[in-house]
């Protein structure tokens, strides 16, 4: 951080949470916050709830900073700052539009750096299993995607931990189904092409929420929201 200390965050940040202010969004597991000044311009993740709530909460902010920490050098994602009082993660802003809100004005050049943001991200031993959501994907000012939200994100452990490694695996097919997803807007299978297919296969937790979702629609009528 530039010309920043911790403490002065710190107290920023406790400020904000007391007044409600500088909240950019609010969801189940926290709030958002948007730190600018004349040398930074910061995304500030609080987790809120009381008692076990909190607790699981915290927890889940800790496991995106250990993600952010193994990404490392990563230009896919925001830039990680660090986590203050050992509970509020600090990211860098990024200036854009969620995929939900807009598509990219050259879809095949989008996509295909997408693919190679996962690649990376995965040489690095992080699995994001979230990508099918489109407000964890924005599109950057310069037409670039970044990828959002690694709470959900698996890391591989080195050794023995056949649990964890199948785990992995499972959210590294989750991402390429993802990116199968996005690119061809939920076309049918068969439009995907002979290159790309060999990164399609559907997992078992895939087939059972779409046999879900459909016997939802069957039975109500209506549709689940992504």
């Amino acid at each position: 951080m530039q010309q920043l200390d911790e403490a002065a965050l710190k107290q920023w940040i406790e400020d904000s949470i007391a007044t409600s202010a500088n909240i950019l969004a609010a969801g189940y597991q926290g709030q958002i916050l948007h730190y600018e000044d004349a040398d930074n311009n910061f995304l500030i993740k609080v987790p809120h709830g009381q008692g076990l709530a909190r607790k699981f909460h915290l927890k889940m902010l800790r496991h995106e900073y250990e993600v952010y920490k193994k990404l490392g050098d990563f230009d896919g994602a925001p830039t990680c700052h660090g986590l203050v009082d050992d509970q509020y993660l600090v990211l860098e802003y990024v200036s854009g539009r969620t995929i939900r809100k807009k598509r990219p004005l050259d879809e095949d050049e989008f996509h295909a750096g997408l693919f190679d943001s996962i690649r990376a991200m995965h040489a690095k031993g992080v699995a994001h299993m979230d990508l099918k959501r489109k407000d964890n994907l924005l599109v950057k000012a310069d037409e670039t995607p970044c990828i959002l939200d690694f709470g959900a994100a698996v890391i591989k452990k080195q050794g023995f931990h056949p649990l964890n490694q199948y785990h992995y695996r499972l959210a590294k097919q989750f991402d390429y189904n993802a990116w199968i997803k996005h690119k061809y807007h939920d076309r049918s299978p068969d439009e995907i092409s002979m290159a790309d297919r060999k990164y399609y296969k559907v997992t078992w937790i895939e087939a059972l929420a779409s046999m879900t979702k459909g016997a939802y629609t069957k039975i109500t009528g209506k549709s689940r929201l992504e």
